[in-house]
């Protein structure tokens, strides 16, 4: 009797330490099926691109169709242009966001226009910032400031640090629009703590529409690799029509958000293709 209630016993304990390693193996999957279901999500998660019209505050008929694109797209208001703040209110009434694009001192060339309230390298600094602060005053709705060419100006540390500093009294943030590969106005303002973000992609320097497809279809490459990407685009027809179409028809993979959405992502600026550094012309 002692002997079969020893077997007994035993082969409990055997059981028992089965069961055991059983339950162990079924933990170890159930933990790598949640591993391999979190990673799986992860890697699914849509990429970001955000798009900004610039140059808004002339045409009436061109600024109303880049208010009524699609999705969170923001559009940047020139200062003192002739229909800014018709433009500004429409759009803030139809929930887009804007921001005050601020024209800059470009390099001289012949295809440049200055604009208007142009904050320039001789200005003397209470001049600088009388012209500043009107230019953000005449656009009290935005959110943030984009540099409309400054080619020249985005690669003086001084004046950047000015802008920056009054961004930063009004909370706002900065988009780089990058028009020369000399440009440290994105460093200065991550300096002086701006929230910042850069242009990765002029859509339509090159305004022929296969130009146009090539630029948006880059564009969704670099938000695919880096997981965010922003365009810029001007209010050309032949650009407001493209984007008409494709931003109501975007990848599954791909998520349209406001551009204020990529200045919270405290990311390192990747490496810059040089074709992309174009001058933001005018219309």
């Amino acid at each position: 009797m002692e002997h079969w209630v020893g077997v007994s016993l035993h082969r409990r304990l055997q059981c028992s330490r089965a069961c055991s390693k059983g339950v162990c193996t079924l933990l170890k999957i159930s933990r790598g099926l949640i591993a391999l279901a979190a990673w799986t999500c992860s890697s699914l998660q849509a990429a970001e691109i955000a798009v900004v019209i610039d140059d808004v505050g002339y045409s009436i008929t061109l600024g109303m169709r880049a208010i009524n694109l699609p999705g969170p797209v923001s559009l940047a208001v020139f200062p003192f242009a002739p229909n800014t703040k018709l433009l500004a209110h429409r759009a803030i009434v139809s929930g887009k966001d804007i921001i005050l694009h601020q024209p800059m001192q470009p390099h001289a060339a012949p295809h440049v226009r200055i604009e208007d309230g142009t904050l320039t390298l001789d200005m003397a600094q209470r001049e600088f910032d009388d012209m500043l602060s009107a230019a953000l005053d005449a656009v009290p709705a935005s959110i943030g400031l984009s540099n409309h060419t400054g080619s020249l100006l985005t690669q003086h540390r001084e004046p950047m640090e000015r802008l920056m500093q009054s961004l930063c009294k009004r909370g706002l943030f900065f988009l780089d629009s990058r028009t020369t590969s000399e440009t440290i106005a994105l460093d200065v303002a991550r300096e002086l703590g701006v929230p910042a973000v850069k242009r990765d992609v002029f859509l339509d320097h090159d305004p022929r529409p296969n130009s146009i497809d090539a630029a948006f279809e880059r564009a969704l490459r670099l938000a695919r690799q880096n997981g965010h990407a922003l365009i810029i685009a001007h209010p050309y027809s032949v650009s407001l029509s493209y984007l008409e179409t494709h931003l109501a028809a975007l990848p599954e993979d791909i998520q349209l958000v406001p551009v204020r959405t990529l200045t919270r992502r405290a990311v390192a600026v990747p490496p810059q293709n040089r074709d992309d550094l174009r001058i933001s012309l005018a219309p």
